[in-house]
């Protein structure tokens, strides 16, 4: 029996961005501040991206199962309903940002020069990073929904060779150099999109019944993310790996983890606990917001706290925690959720004959 709610992939996305918010903490505790008390192999909680672009293949799957060959109309809504998603906070926190850069001149990475402020809001690829900077994997996310409505556009049939297909051009890219010739073709072909296929072959078998293997999934993915922490043990953003040996160390524990825990859910082997789903819901908002406030924060720290022991580090890593779920969570009620209410609407109306599926509730919805 497939179940409508899936709590656990809200705990996993609470999960992933609380990882990732532990990374850009020792990241920046060891860059401004003395006697680091994070050890530096915290900025792992990178690997939390990876589980987030498992998490999104898994889900598409699994709120578009049992369904038959799209229309143009219904592939077009299921774009709507990403966009809708992803683009409002964005905006938000871009613009948050780039208030940063005009109020705090030289205190952040990049001056206003260096912004491609149009590829930002569009989250189009481009050599130069975002202005917000976590954002790119939002241009990850954004590609993988671009092929996955073109691909619902096929018969059922023909979606699991599609797929297969769509790894053999990645890997025929690289082996041929095409995916070094631009920030398009590395995007389109870059090896991190081989971690959504992954979680789409997840949601196809946990759709299929095949969920024999729950536990030994679950702590062979542990076990193997822990191991690949031990042996990189980060010292610096320039250890964090990338590419195939990223995929490879953090999207094959993704993989494993997701499946584990999705499977023991819905076999009613597990529980997941309440506050872990409720950060889940704010897991987006705590995303896009939590290097702007880490950062802010590290450099009022250094400024202003005297450096009498560990007191700056602790008052830098209390306050920037709490801050950053507490933006969150006052951003998803008082900005995503009224957001989305008034842009499910406008989406009946531009697509009143075609529903894609009735919109998921927010514990099965990618964030």
């Amino acid at each position: 029996m497939i179940v409508s709610r899936l709590y656990s992939v809200q705990a996993l996305r609470a999960v992933a961005a609380l990882a990732v918010l532990a990374g850009h903490l020792a990241q920046n505790e060891i860059r401004f501040l003395d006697a680091p008390l994070l050890p530096a192999w915290l900025q792992a909680g990178a690997s939390g991206v990876d589980l987030f672009f498992v998490i999104s293949g898994f889900v598409m799957v699994y709120v578009t199962r049992g369904m038959g060959r799209a229309a143009p109309a219904q592939s077009g809504r299921f774009l709507y309903q990403r966009a809708a998603r992803i683009y409002p906070a964005y905006w938000l926190f871009t613009g948050l940002v780039l208030i940063g850069y005009l109020v705090m001149p030289g205190s952040l990475t990049r001056g206003l020069d260096e912004l491609n402020l149009l590829a930002s809001l569009t989250l189009w690829p481009v050599s130069s990073p975002p202005v917000l900077l976590v954002a790119w994997t939002l241009i990850h996310e954004l590609y993988f929904y671009l092929v996955f409505a073109g691909l619902l556009l096929l018969p059922r049939r023909v979606f699991v060779p599609a797929l297969c297909v769509w790894i053999a051009a990645i890997l025929a890219a690289h082996w041929s150099g095409l995916a070094y010739s631009g920030a398009v073709a590395g995007l389109a072909f870059h090896p991190l999109t081989l971690e959504f296929i992954a979680g789409c072959a997840i949601g196809l078998l946990v759709c299929s019944g095949r969920r024999r293997f729950g536990v030994a999934a679950l702590v062979a993915g542990l076990a193997l993310w822990a191991a690949s922490i031990a042996w990189i043990a980060p010292a610096g953003p320039a250890d964090i790996p990338m590419g195939w040996l990223r995929v490879g160390i953090w999207g094959v524990p993704a993989v494993l983890t997701t499946y584990g825990v999705v499977t023991l859910e819905i076999d009613h082997r597990m529980r997941t606990p309440g506050p872990l789903v409720a950060l889940g819901d704010w897991s987006y908002a705590l995303y896009l917001a939590h290097l702007p406030v880490v950062a802010l924060l590290v450099r009022l720290v250094d400024r202003f706290v005297p450096e009498t022991g560990p007191l700056p580090n602790l008052i830098f890593i209390a306050t920037a925690s709490l801050a950053s779920i507490a933006v969150a969570g006052l951003t998803f009620r008082l900005f995503e959720r009224p957001v989305l209410a008034v842009t499910r609407k406008w989406g009946d109306r531009v697509f009143p004959a075609a529903p894609f599926l009735r919109e998921p509730p927010i514990a099965a919805r990618i964030w």
